[in-house]
């Protein structure tokens, strides 16, 4: 018997905004616990909710990215169950009415352009942090209160690499319209996934494992695979799959076992009276759509690569010095590719913090390196140099490092080279063309790196052949 994997998401992202969903608390990432909060977070009495305009916004540019039905009119329902990460008892969501209905939005499949349905999207209440340490419970109310985008789709996926492409495509939205992060480590980005299996041709579906949690692209799909895996062996076996939440265990890639779903969870969901409902006007709409036309995108104006712009996007900091280098002149070819070659590295390495320290050598190496004044190998063994903590002044020296721009002075240094060896050269010219490789080194050796990569292959190619 043949199953197929039936997957659907449930995707949390954590709206980008200076202050809660429906309070003047921070919602600044890293503070000390419990400092961030208002009363409201902590259900005192007499504390009245306020909607935080901002993150409504990002809802609607959010809906409108995955071509939704938009409501025409914002309500509010409270969720109600007992927890220790919820002062008030009580959770606002968008139960009856969500903001966004019937949503679609295309992936790019192993075979084809795929359709993926999004069900709902609402906006809601973030809850507190929890952390457990022995047999006590710490919790951190920092988060409780922050605004949530929830995003939920139809079962659309067959696999986990399905399911982790359109994760990363929400991210990328999120970046794009500026609605959120994205980062997964940080909690900004969560995910859980809903597990079945149906047997081919069938359109029933078969006993849905939630799989909790799942804090990374990889594990999403190897969260997935593994529990499609878990089902078709106690499927093929004559067992029986229960209804349950699960967690990944990566260094074992299974999934455990959380918590049994006996029965289907009855929150007794109702409409809140503290937040009366607001209409979403059809003006109130164009605006907010209209508002990153009007700011634009300067990226649009450079020639990037679709890879290059991503990059570029998820690091604020790259994105403004590459459009400050590329506004000085520098090619955006260079620029774009030796950003993202070597300065991502560092930051993930060593934070924003060191190239910021740097950066002014890191500008004048770039325009050393148009100018045709030091080679490619220079620019990347200067650029280590400098994220050692050396200066520029230190370690270039315009007369010693500078660049050999004659081509005579370069052709005496290929015939030196040659003649040192001379057993590299007899095995290029018997076919041996790898032999190039180690002549080329050689020459950079000998050179300090200060020839120009393409025109010493040139006229060493020339050498080769007379």
């Amino acid at each position: 018997m043949t199953y197929q994997a039936v997957i659907g998401l449930e995707i949390h992202l954590q709206v980008e905004s200076k202050t809660k969903l429906f309070s003047l608390a921070s919602t600044q990432f890293g503070s000390p616990p419990n400092s961030q909060i208002a009363p409201l977070d902590m259900a005192f009495p007499g504390a009245m909710p306020s909607v935080n305009k901002r993150v409504v916004k990002a809802a609607i540019k959010m809906a409108n990215s995955l071509n939704m039905d938009l409501s025409d009119v914002l309500t509010f329902d409270r969720k109600n169950y007992f927890y220790s990460d919820l002062a008030k008892g009580y959770q606002l969501t968008q139960y009856f009415n969500p903001l966004g209905r019937k949503g679609r939005i295309a992936i790019s499949s192993s075979e084809e352009e795929k359709i993926i349905q999004v069900t709902r999207l609402h906006l809601e209440e973030d809850t507190a942090k929890q952390v457990h340490v022995d047999d006590k419970t710490l919790i951190d109310f920092n988060r409780a209160g922050m605004g949530l985008i929830e995003i939920v789709t139809a079962p659309d996926f067959t696999s986990g690499t399905e399911a982790a492409q359109f994760v990363k495509l929400i991210q990328k939205l999120a970046l794009k319209l500026k609605v959120s992060s994205g980062k997964m480590q940080e909690g900004a980005l969560r995910v859980d996934v809903n597990v079945s299996l149906k047997q081919k041709g069938s359109a029933q579906q078969g006993v849905i494992v939630e799989i909790k949690n799942l804090n990374s692209f990889r594990h999403i799909a190897k969260a997935v695979d593994a529990e499609v895996k878990r089902q078709k062996t106690l499927l093929k076996s004559g067992q029986k799959v229960y209804a349950e939440t699960r967690r990944y265990d990566e260094i074992n890639n299974v999934t455990v076992f959380m918590r049994r779903k006996e029965k289907k969870d009855d929150y007794r969901y109702f409409p809140d009276t503290n937040i009366a409902p607001i209409k979403i006007s059809e003006d109130f709409i164009t605006k907010t759509l209209s508002e990153d036309e009007k700011r634009g995108d300067p990226l649009v104006q450079y020639v990037l690569t679709e890879q290059q712009k991503e990059v570029l996007v998820r690091s604020p900091y790259l994105k403004a010095l590459f459009i400050k280098l590329a506004d000085e002149g520098l090619s955006v070819d260079l620029v774009a590719n030796f950003l993202i070659g070597n300065l991502q590295a560092t930051l993930k390495k060593e934070g924003v913090n060191k190239l910021q320290k740097i950066e002014d050598d890191i500008v004048a190496l770039l325009h050393l390196y148009e100018a045709d004044k030091i080679s490619s190998k220079q620019l990347t063994i200067f650029y280590e140099q400098l994220v050692a903590n050396k200066s520029l002044k230190d370690i270039y020296n315009s007369d010693d490092d500078g660049l050999i721009q004659s081509a005579e002075q370069l052709v005496i240094l290929i015939d030196e080279v040659l003649l040192e060896c001379e057993e590299a050269v007899t095995a290029y010219r018997r076919g041996k063309k790898k032999s190039l490789n180690y002549i080329l080194g050689q020459i950079y050796r000998k050179s300090n790196n200060k020839v120009d990569p393409l025109m010493t292959k040139q006229l060493l190619l020339k050498k080769m052949e007379e």
